[in-house]
C-alpha cells in the first residue's frame, strides 16, 4: 500500500514538538526571514538545529518555508542563509520565487525543492514547467477537484514528483500567489508573507444580508481520505502555521488515526467531533467535491467550535424533548482545550533543544599517529540506559606521525583549529590533552584534513558545502552570455540605457473583447503597428472559443495573445491546439505552463506580471525556460525596480495603467454580495454569466466585484492603477510599457478617448511631446508603488 505523508504545519517551537509527538511524518516550518507566515512566531536558526534533532529521532521530516518572492537588495541575505541551509539536516525547502529555484538547482543541488502553494499549480504544464526548474514536488492549488487532482498526480508521477494537498485549515476565496488584497489596501502583500486578511474583514450589509461576503468555512477533507488516496495524492497537508500548539496535537492527532484506519483497511469515520473542539470556521469539501458555492461561506470568521457543539446540544434536547440537564457547552470546550493543552505540555516536555555535546580528546607520541577520539552525548546524558546509548564515538588517525618539535605549540594550535565545532549546532566540551605528549607536531595539513573528516562524520556523512557569493552566482550567469557585466559605478538603469534598443521604450495595449477591435484597427490603419504593440486577452474559458481565437489570430497575425493566470487543464489543452495551430509570433502569459508549451512550439513568450518577477535571478531562470522578457511585478517601487540587473537580450515590461486585480477567484463572488439564483456553480457560470457589482468595507472603501463571460470571478480596486511617472524616474529603463484599456468599470476615467490616449504616450516615447500626464486621465492610484514591498 502506498504510503500517504501527514504534513503538519509549525508556527513555533511547541508547536512543532506537538506535530511530532501527534504523528506527523513531516513538518513545514519558516525562520524569521524569507517565510510566507510573517505572523508566525518562526524560528531562529539554533532553534532550526534542534528541532531536526528531535524530528529525525521520531521519523518525522522537517521543511523550511523560503516561499516568497525575493527582492534584488535581498539577494545576498538569502545566499547568506542557503549557505548555513546546505549544511543542515534540512529535507526540503518551498519555494514560490522563481530565482530561488534557479539558485537551488544550480548552487545547492544537495537541497530538495518543493513547490510552494504560492506557485498556483492547477495545470499539467504547470507541473512540467516546475520539473524543469528542479522541483521534486507541487503543493497543489486548493480549489482543484478529486478528479483534477488524479489527474495531476498522475502527470507529477510521470515527472517523478510528489503531489500535496491542503485537506485541512483555513481555506483562501482567492487562489494563492494571486491575491493582491492585502497587499493594495493595507501594504501587507501575501507575497511577503505579510497578509492581513482583508477577506475575513466586515462590510457594510450587502443585499443578501451578508457581513462578511467573502468570508469562507474551512477545509476538511476527513471524509474524503480514501478518495484522496485514489486520486494519487502523495502529502496530506494541513494549513495553520499561526494557530497553537493544542490546535496542531489535536488535528494532526485526529487525521493521524483516520490515515490508520486507511492503512489497516478499516472504515473510514465520518466523526468530525474532534476538529471542531478546537479553532474552525465550520467546515467545508466544496472544492474537492467541485460543489463550489453558497454552502461554502459562512457568515463569521471567528471560533465555530461554540455554536457548533450548542447547536448540537439543543438538537439533542429537541429530540429527547428534555430541557433539563442543559450542558455548558462554552465550559465543557474550555475544559477540553486546557485538557489538550496539559496531554501536550506533558508529551513534549522531554523533548529538549539543548546543544549536543562534543567531546575530543587527542591521544599521542612521537613517531606516533595522531589520533583523536570524538564523542557526542545529548545534554542530558545520565544514568538511563537509553540515552547513554544514545553517544555517538568516531575515532581517527592522522596519516603522518608525530614528530618532535620546540617551534611550534600543538596544543595550541589544535585548540585554535577545533574550538570552532562547538558552534550553534554543538556545545564543545573541554579538550582533553592528557594522552598527548609535549613539544610535538604534525604537518599542518593533516589537521585540516582530519578536522573536515569529523565535520563530515558528524554531518552524518554529508561533506560540508562551501559557500557560494552572489558574485559567483552572476559569473557563472555571465559565462553563459546572458547577463551583462555591471561596469564599476554604473547602477542597473545606466547599464540598460548603455545597451538599451535603438527602438528606446515601446508601447503596449491590451484589449479584451470584439468591441476593442475598433481601436487596434483605427491604430493599425493610422499609425505603424512597430509603435504600438496590441495584446489580445485570451479568456479563461479557452476551450469555448478556441476555433473563433485561432480564426481571430490567424486573421490578425499582428495581434499577440494574452494568456490569464488560472488555465485549468480542460482550458489548457485548448491553448496548446490553439498555440500549435496558429504559431503567433509571440505571446504573454501569466500562466507558467503555457510559456513551457511556448518554448516547445519556438514561440517568443513574455512573463506576465502575474508570475510576480522581482529579480535579476528570476529573470534569468525565465530565461532559461525559453522565456525573452517579463513584466517586472505590480507591487515594487522605484527603488526595487532600479536594483534589477535584467540578463541581457531579455526586456523588461511594465504596467503603467491597469484596474487593480485584487483576487481571482474560482468561487462566486456575487452569492454573498448582489445575489445569485444558483446555490452552486456549474460549467455555464464560467462561460455564460456576466455580472458587476461592488461591496463596502465598514471603513467605507469600495471594491468592485466583476465577472466577464469565460473568466473567473475577479474582485478589483475602485481605482486604477496609473504611474506615469515611473517614465521620468526611471527614464529609458523598460524596453516596453503598457497601458491595460479592458472595460473594468471603476471610478477612473480617460479623459480623452482610448485612441487619443495612446497616441498622446506614443508621442512622448518617441520625444515628440510631453503630456500633461496628471490630465490624461483622473481619479487613479499608485499607492503600491509609492510603498513597494
Amino acid at each position: 500500500m502506498r504510503k500517504l505523508e501527514l504534513l503538519a504545519p509549525g508556527g513555533d517551537i511547541e508547536s512543532i514538538k506537538a506535530a511530532i509527538v501527534a504523528g506527523a511524518d513531516a513538518v513545514y516550518c519558516g525562520l524569521n526571514s524569507f517565510n510566507a507566515r510573517t505572523r508566525a512566531e518562526n524560528l531562529g536558526f539554533e532553534d532550526l538545529y534542534g528541532l531536526l534533532r528531535i524530528a529525525h529521532q521520531h521519523d518525522c521530516q522537517l521543511f523550511l518555508t523560503l516561499n516568497i518572492i525575493v527582492l534584488e537588495q535581498e539577494l545576498p541575505a538569502l545566499l547568506k542563509l542557503l549557505n548555513q541551509l546546505v549544511n543542515t539536516a534540512i529535507d526540503g525547502v518551498i519555494v514560490q520565487d522563481l530565482g530561488l529555484f534557479y539558485l537551488l538547482k544550480q548552487h545547492y543541488p544537495t537541497l530538495d525543492i518543493h513547490a510552494s502553494t504560492q506557485v498556483t499549480t492547477h495545470n499539467t504544464g504547470q507541473l512540467e514547467f516546475l520539473s524543469r526548474l528542479g522541483a521534486s514536488r507541487a503543493n497543489l492549488s486548493r480549489e482543484l477537484n478529486l478528479p483534477e487532482i488524479k489527474q495531476m498526480s498522475d502527470k507529477a508521477h510521470d515527472l517523478d514528483m510528489l503531489t500535496e494537498v491542503f485537506v485541512h485549515g483555513s481555506n483562501c476565496i482567492g487562489f494563492s500567489g494571486l491575491c493582491y488584497f492585502s497587499s493594495a489596501h493595507g501594504g501587507n502583500s501575501g507575497n511577503r508573507g505579510r497578509c492581513s486578511q482583508p477577506c475575513r474583514d466586515q462590510y457594510q450589509t450587502t443585499d443578501t444580508g451578508a457581513q462578511y461576503p467573502l468570508n469562507l468555512k474551512d477545509n476538511s477533507a476527513f471524509s474524503d481520505l480514501d478518495a484522496l488516496y485514489e486520486a494519487g495524492a502523495d502529502s496530506l497537508k494541513v494549513e495553520g502555521r499561526i494557530k497553537k500548539s493544542h490546535y496542531v496535537y489535536r488535528v494532526i492527532d485526529t487525521w493521524r488515526k483516520q490515515i490508520a484506519r486507511l492503512e489497516q483497511r478499516s472504515t473510514i469515520s465520518t466523526d468530525k467531533a474532534p476538529l471542531y473542539t478546537v479553532f474552525n470556521r465550520d467546515f467545508s469539501n466544496g472544492y474537492l467535491h467541485g460543489a463550489v458555492g453558497k454552502n461554502m461561506y459562512i457568515d463569521n470568521p471567528r471560533d465555530n467550535a461554540v455554536q457548533h457543539f450548542t447547536q448540537l446540544e439543543s438538537l439533542k434536547l429537541l429530540t429527547e424533548k428534555n430541557a433539563s440537564g442543559t450542558v455548558n457547552v462554552k465550559k465543557a470546550l474550555y475544559d477540553e482545550k486546557t485538557e489538550i493543552i496539559a496531554t501536550v505540555g506533558d508529551k513534549i516536555e522531554l523533548l529538549s533543544l539543548a546543544k549536543p555535546i562534543i567531546t575530543l580528546t587527542f591521544y599521542g607520541q612521537e613517531d606516533q599517529s595522531l589520533q583523536i577520539t570524538v564523542s557526542v552525548s545529548p545534554a542530558n546524558v545520565g544514568a538511563d540506559t537509553e540515552q547513554s546509548m544514545a553517544v555517538r564515538e568516531f575515532t581517527l588517525l592522522s596519516e603522518a606521525n608525530l614528530a618532535t618539535s620546540d617551534k611550534y605549540g600543538l596544543k595550541e594550535e589544535l585548540l585554535k583549529r577545533f574550538t570552532s565545532l562547538g558552534n550553534i549546532e554543538y556545545a564543545l566540551a573541554p579538550i582533553c590533552f592528557d594522552n598527548l605528549s609535549a613539544n610535538l607536531f604534525v604537518p599542518f595539513k593533516q589537521l585540516t584534513t582530519m578536522k573536515q573528516q569529523i565535520v563530515t562524520w558528524l554531518n552524518n556523512g554529508r561533506v560540508h558545502v562551501e559557500p557560494v557569493s552572489l558574485q559567483q552566482v552572476r559569473q557563472q550567469i555571465n559565462s553563459n552570455s546572458c547577463v551583462n557585466t555591471v561596469s564599476d559605478g554604473m547602477n542597473a538603469t545606466e547599464q540598460r540605457l548603455s545597451t538599451h534598443n535603438e527602438q528606446g521604450t515601446q508601447l503596449s495595449i491590451l484589449i479584451a473583447n470584439r468591441r476593442d477591435l475598433a481601436l487596434y484597427r483605427q491604430l493599425k490603419s493610422q499609425i505603424a503597428l512597430k509603435q504600438v504593440q496590441v495584446y489580445y486577452l485570451v479568456p479563461d474559458a479557452i476551450s469555448a472559443e478556441r476555433e473563433k481565437l485561432a480564426l481571430l489570430f490567424t486573421q490578425e497575425p499582428e495581434l499577440i495573445p494574452w494568456f490569464s493566470a488560472v488555465i485549468m487543464e480542460k482550458d489548457f489543452n485548448a491553448a496548446k491546439q490553439l498555440l500549435d495551430e496558429v504559431k503567433p509570433k509571440s505571446i504573454v502569459t501569466n500562466n507558467s505552463g503555457v510559456g513551457l508549451v511556448a518554448t516547445d512550439l519556438g514561440i517568443d513568450w513574455v512573463a506576465g506580471p502575474y508570475l510576480n518577477t522581482s529579480n535579476s535571478v528570476s529573470m534569468y531562470s525565465l530565461q532559461q525556460q525559453g522565456c525573452s522578457g517579463a513584466f517586472v511585478s505590480n507591487e515594487l517601487n522605484r527603488k526595487q525596480i532600479k536594483a534589477i540587473k535584467a540578463p541581457k537580450g531579455f526586456k523588461v515590461h511594465y504596467s503603467l495603467y491597469h484596474p487593480i486585480m485584487l483576487m481571482i477567484s474560482r468561487q462566486c463572488l456575487f452569492l454573498q454580495s448582489s445575489g445569485c439564483d444558483k446555490a452552486v456553480m456549474d460549467d455555464e457560470c464560467l462561460t455564460v454569466c456576466k455580472k458587476a457589482t461592488s461591496i463596502t468595507n465598514i471603513k467605507g472603501v469600495d471594491f468592485v466585484i466583476d465577472k466577464k463571460r469565460r473568466e473567473h470571478n475577479a474582485l478589483y480596486g475602485s481605482q486604477h492603477f496609473y504611474n506615469p511617472q515611473i517614465l521620468t524616474e526611471l527614464p529609458g529603463y523598460f524596453d516596453c510599457v503598457m497601458l491595460d484599456l479592458r472595460t473594468v468599470v471603476t471610478n477612473s476615467q480617460l479623459q480623452q478617448s482610448q485612441f487619443e490616449t495612446v497616441i498622446k504616450f506614443t508621442d512622448f516615447l518617441s520625444s515628440q511631446s510631453t503630456p500633461d500626464f496628471a490630465l490624461l486621465i483622473s481619479n487613479t492610484t499608485n499607492v503600491q508603488y509609492l510603498k513597494g514591498l
